[in-house]
């Protein structure tokens, strides 16, 4: 058994804030040195946490310090490097910082190759693969189209290849158009059951029974506050504590520290009843991990238990177990069939076993395991009054999610809205009266499900925006508008809106919701499955909360669209980019 060192504290601090959304560091105790903090990697050298500080420690050192060093470390008569860990750091720092771009230039051209499973991160893995160069390429276009709305012209003025073939691209264009109608069809047939109705438990009773949970468990920090960040009405925030322990393989830390929620809603009820749920998520997803024997580890405070397996995809495949395919997960990079990762169960819409990698469920997962992705997002983790409403808001996250990521910005598909409805279309008139041009998007894709890009442009050019999606249109649009981080009701007039743009009544927008979240669900998951997508869905409600949370899993969907150097563009988005030049 590998020497295990002492544990160490890691503190959850902010960094930053962008657009309402708050992006977070592990920092270890002030104290650990740099070279205590590179002596601990080699004995973790899965420890996601440590190795992020030490790239940014080593980050600020000057490109002469960093050559240098680099130099040291790769003895050319043997052809071998010396510290491997502080060798793939370097190469690391390399790709990530431009002012250090050429500070191992002294490594053999194989280097990439040769250090990849000397991290637990992801770069070097992506960066070594063939096609990285034109993958970071149109993810820079993509990102310039739909987060900065530049309009994409003919792949041929961009003077790229296209990293799909021809052929690639028509038979998914096809698939498009023939999975579209399906949930149409689906919900039209389901409608003509005459299903029972359940109504939604009140948005009221939802957030009394939320907060009591979380104040009986010390789980809120700080008192509730207003904020004026989006331009949702009523939008609230609210701190809550991070608080885990990790003894897994030659992992033991804990993390502690606040991260904040937000809510929005049309009411002060709404608003309330999203940011305890949203931490009900969170709280959930932060999960301790505990040893129960020499090689078995658990997750802790479940509801069921969850016990961790430790295999590599090839084990579990000699086994005859099954487990979701990581080919069906949107990663940046593949990931060796034989390096070993840490599962659990999820389970199918039948009720049938699957096992899903751990760190596809769970947020700031540190385990002693190599990284998936680049960052694991929270996208598909929901909370809700029952079960089945968590799963339909995990589902609905997902498509919403993939929409905005396989579909690009442009003025087709784009309208302004209005509503019969005295009070909504005040709070339209009321944006308008202030200068704000508010604008739509219509991003729904084959999967059939209502989602739409609801954004302003500053005067300065700047966009801001935020997705919808829901079963009911009108709702996916409200949600869109109520998250776009725009300032409301004392933020600056927007620019101009686009042009000509047609009008679209909310009350009019798509609705295939159902009398009850069971039924919703069961719409939603027919839908998928009749497009090879079967859903998973984990229960990861806490023991102590009582409060149904799942992480649901849809294999073949994306999960973000932030577009930085290591994503890949979908097949799908391509496909759709291109369509437009289709005949």
């Amino acid at each position: 058994m590998p020497v295990i060192p002492e544990g160490i504290a890691y503190a959850y601090t902010h960094e930053t804030t962008q657009a309402t959304t708050g992006y977070f560091s592990c920092q270890p105790p002030a104290s650990l040195t740099l070279p205590q903090a590179l002596a601990r990697l080699e004995a973790t050298p899965f420890d996601d946490f440590l190795r992020q500080h030490c790239l940014r420690q080593l980050s600020r050192r000057s490109p002469e310090e960093i050559k240098n060093l680099a130099e040291e470390l790769y003895d050319r008569e043997t052809d071998s490097f010396r510290r491997m860990g502080l060798a793939g750091l370097l190469l690391e720092c390399s790709l990530l910082v431009p002012e250090l771009a050429h500070c191992c230039d002294s490594f053999p051209e194989d280097a990439l190759q040769r250090l990849t499973l000397s991290s637990s991160l992801i770069y070097l893995r992506a960066a070594s693969r063939k096609d990285f160069g034109l993958m970071q390429a149109w993810s820079a276009h993509f990102a310039d189209n739909i987060a900065r709305h530049h309009m994409l012209p003919h792949w041929e003025e961009l003077e790229l290849e296209l990293p799909y073939s021809e052929e690639e691209l028509e038979v998914c264009r096809e698939g498009l158009r023939a999975r579209a109608g399906m949930l149409k069809r689906e919900h039209a047939r389901m409608q003509a059951e005459d299903l029972p109705r359940l109504e939604r438990r009140p948005a009221q009773e939802t957030y009394e029974q939320a907060v009591n949970a979380l104040l009986e468990n010390d789980v809120l920090a700080g008192q509730e506050m207003r904020h004026q960040a989006s331009l949702s009405p009523i939008a609230l925030l609210r701190s809550w504590k991070v608080d885990l322990d990790v003894d897994c393989g030659r992992m033991r830390h804990s993390l502690r520290g606040e991260a904040t929620a937000y809510g929005r809603g049309l009411s002060l009820a709404a608003a309330r009843a999203s940011y305890v749920m949203e931490i009900v998520e969170r709280a959930s997803s932060y999960v301790s991990v505990a040893r129960t024997g020499e090689h078995s580890f658990e997750v802790t405070n479940r509801r069921r238990p969850m016990p961790l397996i430790h295999a590599s995809c090839a084990k579990l495949r000699s086994q005859g177990k099954d487990f979701l395919p990581l080919s069906s997960l949107p990663l940046e990079t593949p990931f060796e069939d034989y390096v070993p990762l840490y599962w659990l169960e999820a389970r199918d819409p039948e009720g049938k076993t699957v096992l899903v990698p751990a760190q596809a469920v769970f947020l700031f997962c540190n385990l002693d395991e190599q990284s998936l992705f680049l960052a694991g997002g929270s996208t598909g983790l929901a909370s809700g009054n029952t079960e089945a409403e968590a799963k339909l808001a995990a589902l609905t996250e997902i498509v919403e999610r993939d929409a905005e990521a396989t579909t690009p910005f442009g003025r087709e598909g784009c309208f302004v809205l209005k509503s019969r409805d005295e009070r909504l279309q005040a709070l339209l008139d009321d944006y308008a009266a202030r200068g704000i041009q508010i604008q739509f998007q219509d991003i729904t894709t084959e999967l059939g499900v209502p989602v739409y890009r609801c954004f302003v442009m500053s005067r300065r050019g700047e966009v801001a925006q935020a997705t919808g999606a829901n079963l009911c249109g009108s709702r996916a649009a409200l949600a869109a508008l109520t998250e776009v981080p725009w300032p409301y009701p004392y933020g600056e007039p927007t620019g101009p809106a686009l042009g000509g743009l047609p009008v679209r009544w909310l009350e009019d927008l798509p609705d295939y919701s159902l009398p009850s979240a069971e039924a919703s669900c069961k719409l939603l998951e027919k839908t998928l499955s009749a497009q090879g997508r079967t859903p998973l869905y984990v229960d990861i409600s806490r023991k102590d909360l009582d409060m149904p949370v799942v992480r649901a899993l849809v294999p073949g969907l994306e999960l973000t669209a932030d577009f930085d150097r290591f994503s890949r563009p979908s097949l799908r988005l391509l496909a759709r980019y291109t369509a437009r030049w289709q005949k």
